[in-house]
């Protein structure tokens, strides 16, 4: 499983990438998939040109960061050793509501027929909610690898902390 952030890179720059590292589904991550910055990454961009490269775009919107104690999920404790709110919430939100783990489960079952990159637009994983998908699905046994750049990935490893036990993830 991969992880990649378009950042400010061209439209060209990150299919070359992707099809580089052969992915075959790229799942969007963003809460809102349109960017003032950068419209060549906006949803309806990407639905028309990834297919005709070769590769499959898919909008997760239950996977969305930007979520808020209160407006998208009850605060239950979970994840008080980030020191960002988002975090926590985002946290506390890929645990406990049902659409997220609806979502979550959607990409193991593509991710078993084909190679799948989840997208945000943060470049660093570790400035992103894909480090909180990242850290469920080591906790399911997946591998994931963040592509920083062509020649600069990094293998994720858990957030310090986060604990997996008999499978289930969750965060001190």
């Amino acid at each position: 499983m991969l992880t990649i952030g378009h950042s400010n890179r061209s439209l060209d720059d990150l299919i070359a990438i992707l099809r580089e590292f052969g992915v075959e589904i790229l799942i969007d991550v963003r809460r809102w998939p349109k960017s003032r910055k950068h419209p060549h990454f906006s949803r309806e961009n990407l639905e028309k040109i990834l297919p005709s490269r070769g590769i499959s775009y898919i909008w997760e919107e239950a996977l969305g960061g930007y979520r808020r104690f209160g407006r998208d999920i009850e605060d239950h404790g979970i994840g008080k050793c980030f020191e960002s709110e988002g975090f926590r919430a985002y946290a506390n939100y890929i645990l406990k509501n049902r659409e997220a783990g609806e979502a979550l489960e959607r990409i193991l079952r593509l991710a078993g027929e084909k190679l799948v990159a989840i997208m945000c637009a943060e470049k660093l994983p570790w400035n992103c909610h894909r480090k909180i998908i990242s850290d469920w699905l080591v906790s399911k046994g997946y591998s994931v690898i963040h592509i920083l750049d062509r020649d600069h990935v990094i293998e994720h490893r858990l957030t310090s902390c986060a604990e997996v036990i008999n499978g289930t993830l969750n965060y001190k």
